[in-house]
Formats: structure tokens, sequence, C-alpha cells
């Protein structure tokens, strides 16, 4: 489950992270968008979540 911090606005997402770029990659059409509900993650190009780990 990954969270938008700012507004609380969640949804489960397979993470698969390619980069070792110290962040998650949320895919933006099924993950960034869903939960970017205020557009300011749009806006500033990220997004401050929390995550935390699912049954699959």
């Amino acid at each position: 489950m990954v969270t938008n911090r700012a507004t609380g606005a969640s949804t489960v997402a397979r993470i698969v992270d390619q980069c070792s770029n110290g962040g998650l990659d949320l895919d933006f059409e099924t993950v960034f968008k869903k939960i970017d509900t205020n557009g300011q993650g749009y806006q500033m190009g990220h997004l401050n979540v929390d995550y935390q780990f699912v049954s699959c």
C-alpha cells in the first residue's frame, strides 16, 4: 500500500524498483495519478509517500 502523506490517498501497487535513486519508482498512470489527488505531486515532480507491505 502506497499512501500520499499530504492527502492520505492510497492505493495498492506492485513496486519494482530498477534504479538506485533512493526513492520508489511509481508508474504515472496507474499509481502516481491515483494518489496525487491535489496535483501537488505533479507540480513538484515527486510525492512524499509512506508505504507498507501487504499480502499479494
